[in-house]
């Protein structure tokens, strides 16, 4: 039997060449838009919202298609191929407002059943509870922000001095090579016999024409994502009146503090948009390191937030490892308190910069500063909405709330591109937002930071009631023998 240790590797692999092709896009996403398609800077940001907010909503489906028809490893082989064929696309210069509606949708199909079809080969390859899971999946994470890092600093970079085309075509060859590596691994569950290539195409031709047309047309795009938005607070109603009474405090608890999670996407969401803009109309371009002066492209400052990560990340595991041993494990609130206090401060900081911008292009260390901010606090928030549903949710209804989740993620991606826009409103046709408009953006951003720490503040005696009141119930109810886990500090 092939060595789990080689089919790990490839599995990161795979997981690298996805986050190169997706974090390359990014970082050149707003102002490829507006040179290719001669959208304004609203436009661009928007479209790169309905991206972002159908890549977070296609996951749900693809769970599906890896399960019950082709398998994970089949499925992982069809999504690389849909990306490199997008990557291709861009690479050949496809224009126009359709042209690149389409390549996006394709690359939307592509992501969306990549994402949760990589996972689940990675739990197939561990699936016995091998005691090395934890190290495997820690090594697994530091391959996403490594090809992230790599492409925030490669692509930019490569489309000032070899043009947008051929850095595209970096991107193609990569992902083109995580095919060919992904066609020998291991193959999982067989695909079921019969006319499976048929459902196959059909199913993809129908996903890329649905991704079309939402990119294509913004108007039913943002009519869409509300009524996704609706139909998730009528599921989640659905749910709680359902479940059992020894849940529903649990469900109550784990709602609210999703709530405080999904929030972070809108935050999130100003690295590709108002903080690359900012960058680039008022931040100088070159950077004193090491006795050097170095050269740095707008968009390789969103690298930024993945070198932090991979530097703050081990230190964060140690902290909670430490405070675990000690008997005083931080709860989840407290982390979403302190993840919303350092975001504040990041806002606080990139708004003291674009009010230093009115004089001139500021130095690129208030960059370097507002990310440690912002990359220690997204650490401390980004994986708890998944987990507080882990803890609270009933068990039959896991999985549909990590799709809720999902979707919600991408619908306040969504909000925070609309957000983002407000900085380029009044730019006189120029494309370019002032200092002010900056300064005002980033201020609202922080008071709005600001107030969810403060809710959090406010919500953590709470959270220890309702996390009580809910074990209670579970231990005497008679209808469940769930065991709850440890106790809510």
């Amino acid at each position: 039997m092939e060595s789990r240790r080689r089919i790990f590797l490839r599995i990161a692999t795979l997981e690298l060449c996805e986050r190169f092709g997706f974090y390359g896009l990014q970082s050149v996403s707003v102002l490829y838009f507006v040179k290719t398609m001669g959208l304004s800077e609203q436009g661009a940001i928007m479209l790169w919202g309905a991206f972002s907010a159908l890549m977070f909503g296609v996951p749900v489906l693809g769970g599906w298609l890896g399960d019950r028809i082709l398998g994970a490893r089949r499925t992982v082989a069809v999504a690389l191929a849909l990306l490199a064929t997008g990557y291709t696309g861009l690479a050949s210069g496809m224009g126009g407002a359709a042209g690149i509606s389409l390549v996006l949708a394709v690359l939307v199909c592509g992501g969306g059943i990549f994402k949760p079809n990589i996972t689940s080969l990675l739990r197939h390859a561990f699936s016995d509870g091998d005691d090395r899971l934890d190290i495997v999946f820690t090594i697994y994470y530091m391959s996403i922000n490594i090809g992230a890092t790599i492409a925030a600093l490669a692509i930019p970079f490569l489309a000032v001095h070899i043009g947008w085309r051929a850095s595209f075509g970096v991107s193609a060859a990569v992902l083109w090579a995580g095919f060919a590596v992904s066609l020998t691994l291991p193959a999982t569950t067989p695909a079921p016999a019969g006319a499976t290539d048929r459902r196959l195409w059909l199913l993809l031709a129908a996903g890329i024409g649905a991704a079309f047309t939402l990119l294509h047309y913004p108007t039913l795009a943002r009519t869409c994502i509300w009524i996704a938005a609706t139909a998730i607070l009528l599921i989640w109603i659905v749910l709680y009146r359902r479940s059992a009474p020894a849940w529903r405090a649990g469900l109550k608890l784990s709602f609210a503090l999703q709530a405080e999670a999904i929030l972070f996407f809108l935050f999130n969401q100003q690295i590709a948009t108002s903080l690359t803009g900012f960058a680039r109309d008022h931040v100088a371009g070159t950077i004193h390191m090491a006795g050097m002066d170095w050269i740095v492209q707008p968009g390789q400052f969103q690298s930024l937030n993945n070198l932090w990560i991979l530097i703050f990340a081990p230190c964060l595991a140690a902290l909670y490892h430490s405070a675990a041993r000690k008997g005083r494990p931080i709860s989840v609130p407290i982390r979403f308190l302190c993840g919303f206090v350092l975001l504040t401060g990041s806002f606080i900081l990139w708004r003291t910069a674009a009010l230093a911008g009115a004089a001139g292009p500021v130095s690129p260390w208030w960059m370097v500063a507002g990310y440690a901010l912002f990359s220690l606090g997204e650490l401390l928030i980004a994986a708890l909405g998944l987990a507080v549903i882990a803890r609270y949710a009933p068990p039959d209804a896991v999985g549909r709330l990590m799709g809720c989740f999902s979707v919600l993620g991408g619908l306040a991606s969504y909000l925070g591109s609309l957000v983002a826009t407000d900085a380029t409103y009044g730019a006189a046709g120029t494309g370019t937002a002032s200092t002010a408009g900056y300064a005002h953006l980033f201020g609202n951003l922080a008071a709005l930071a600001a107030i969810v720490a403060l809710a959090s503040a406010l919500f953590i005696p709470f959270a220890r009631r309702m996390d009580a009141y809910w074990r209670r119930a579970l231990l005497t109810s008679p209808s469940t023998d769930e065991t709850p886990p440890e106790i809510l500090p």
